[in-house]
């Protein structure tokens, strides 16, 4: 059977039909835009959107044990008596509290996730209105996205910027939300809103000017705090007794390889006779060549640890006598052995030593809840003390005993122990201190 073709006619619109299309296709706009407000919500003004989000967002300021103020920032708050903000700004903090106009309240610490930089913080009668989360698979190049927070815990403030890119690991995992502009300066822990006032990011409190302060961290991170927080801090509990006991926030302490320039280091100082501790903080001068300076030039070391000079003793006996050239020496070997005599006169008293250093046994330490592989070097011989430097009071001679733990990994000295008792009447000393590192950020 064969088909009968007909010619096909040429059909016109007619007014009416033109006027129904119209009515058809803007009805389908606007269906569309309802389904779509219906699963997202309207875009906000900004205006709108500030006004939905601001009474959500808080000043977070950090203190150490003596009230001092550390650092300020903002945090979100994330449902019932909890928020989120960046981890760096709770890295030395033994306090933390959030504010709102004259409203303060105590912080803790309960879920850190040092790693990514965000840290869930714990807080009694906290009622702030939690909002809404943008889901990761919403997240799309070239969306506005909205800066609230308090830079250097001042005023509220809104800002416009847009994601430009969305960092992803190998396995195609979330890593980071690139923004194209880097926020305003003091606006750790500020919340990044989407056009329906989700939020869909927390900016990092990097410092300005770097890489990283052009990155923030994805808000779908933050229904897995939960469960990565837990992990962190049974990690912190293997930290030893003197480091987890320094500070609340110690495991948010973080730690870089040797090849990076860091930007401070900070260790605690236990003084084992009054039982008291004390921070240590090496800040890194501007760099001028591939050496490393610190406070001003008082510490200089070559990439790898081996100290250049020292010319400020912040650190008790670890840097107030120390070796020309440091603790340790270039590729360490189990029983390698040699014979260090010298004099110090770093601290406003001079210090005559004769020690004896033996490469011991490899072990491994845990810092801010990372294990490191170390070496350990014992030290033993006498020192010979002049308190007034240059006095001589009898005899000032005291055996001396020193165990220094060296990481390669971060190229540096990691632990330090010392022990000495001697003199007699007026020049009599004793001394027993522990040093061990915190944190390198």
């Amino acid at each position: 059977m064969r088909f009968k073709s007909s010619p096909v006619r040429p059909a016109f619109a007619t007014p009416a039909t033109l006027a129904t299309l119209a009515t058809l296709a803007i009805a389908l706009t606007v269906a569309t835009a309802s389904a779509q407000e219906a699963r997202h919500g309207p875009d906000l003004a900004p205006d709108a959107l500030f006004a939905r989000v601001s009474s959500s967002v808080w000043v977070v300021q950090a203190s150490d044990a003596q009230g001092k103020v550390l650092a300020t920032g903002s945090a979100v708050a994330t449902g019932p008596n909890s928020a989120v903000t960046s981890c760096q700004l709770l890295a030395k903090a033994s306090a933390v509290a959030v504010k709102r106009d004259n409203v303060s309240y105590g912080a803790t610490l309960e879920f850190p996730d040092a790693e990514r930089d965000l840290c869930q913080l714990r807080i009694a009668n906290f009622n702030a209105p939690a909002l809404g989360i943008t889901p990761a698979s919403a997240l799309q190049v070239g969306m506005p996205l909205y800066a609230v927070g308090s830079p250097r815990g001042r005023e509220l403030t809104l800002g416009i910027g847009m994601l430009s890119g969305l960092r992803r690991g190998n396995a195609g995992e979330l890593e980071a939300l690139q923004l194209a502009a880097a926020p305003e300066a003091g606006l750790g822990g500020a919340g990044l809103f989407d056009a329906q006032g989700r939020l869909a990011g927390l900016v990092s409190a990097a410092p300005a000017g770097s890489a990283a302060a052009r990155l923030a961290m994805p808000a779908s991170w933050i229904t897995e705090l939960p469960a990565r927080g837990r992990l962190a801090v049974d990690a912190a509990k293997k930290l030893p007794p003197s480091a987890a006991s320094a500070s609340a926030f110690a495991s948010v302490a973080s730690t870089m390889p040797a090849t990076a320039r860091p930007s401070v280091i900070e260790y605690q100082l236990h003084d084992r006779i009054t039982n008291t501790y004390r921070k240590v903080i090496y800040r890194a001068d501007a760099a001028t060549d591939e050496r490393l300076s610190f406070n001003n030039g008082g510490w200089v070391e070559k990439p790898g640890g081996e100290v250049v000079s020292v010319t400020s003793a912040i650190a008790g006996e670890f840097d107030s006598v120390m070796p020309p050239g440091g603790w340790t020496k270039e590729n360490l070997k189990e029983e390698a052995a040699w014979r260090a005599r010298y004099s110090s006169t770093l601290g406003g008293s001079r210090a005559n030593m004769d020690l004896n250093a033996t490469v011991m046994e490899d072990t491994a330490l845990t810092i801010g809840g990372k294990e490191f592989k170390v070496v350990r070097i014992e030290y033993r011989g006498y020192t010979q003390r002049f308190p007034d430097a240059g006095a001589v009071f009898g005899n000032q001679y005291g055996r001396y005993r020193a165990n220094v733990w060296y990481s390669t990994e971060l190229g540096r000295v990691v632990r330090f122990e010392a022990q000495t008792r001697g003199g007699a009447g007026a020049a009599a000393f004793q001394l027993n201190e522990a040093l061990e590192l915190v944190s390198i950020r």
